[in-house]
C-alpha cells in the first residue's frame, strides 16, 4: 500500500457508527478513536447527562482545551507536535461533524 491509499476504520460509538477514510496509518487511527473513546467514557462518568450530542460536544471541547494549553505552553516555538495536534483536532472535528449531519 502507498502513501496515497486510504485506509478505513469502522467505529461505533455514542450509539452512532461512521467509518473514517484517512491516508494515515490503520494503526494510528486506532489510537485516535481509543483516545477519543477515553475522552467520551471520562465525560459520561462526570456527567448524568444521556444526550449523546452534549456528550460528543464536551469530548470535543475537552479535546480543544488539551490543544489550546499545549498551545499555549509551547507558544515562543510552534513545535511540530503542537502543529501535528492541531491537526488531529480538526480531522476529528470534522468527522465528528460528518456524523452528526448524516444521521
Amino acid at each position: 500500500m502507498t502513501g496515497m491509499d486510504k485506509h478505513s476504520l469502522e467505529v461505533n460509538m455514542l450509539g452512532t457508527s461512521f467509518t473514517i477514510q484517512s491516508r494515515d496509518e490503520r494503526g494510528y487511527l486506532q489510537q485516535l478513536v481509543a483516545y477519543l473513546e477515553r475522552t467520551v467514557q471520562g465525560i459520561q462518568e462526570r456527567y448524568s447527562s444521556q444526550d449523546q450530542v452534549k456528550i460528543a460536544l464536551l469530548a470535543g471541547l475537552n479535546l480543544a482545551d488539551e490543544l489550546f494549553r499545549c498551545r499555549n505552553a509551547g507558544d515562543q516555538t510552534e513545535d511540530t507536535s503542537s502543529t501535528e495536534i492541531e491537526r488531529i483536532a480538526e480531522r476529528l472535528i470534522d468527522t465528528i461533524e460528518r456524523s452528526l449531519t448524516e444521521n
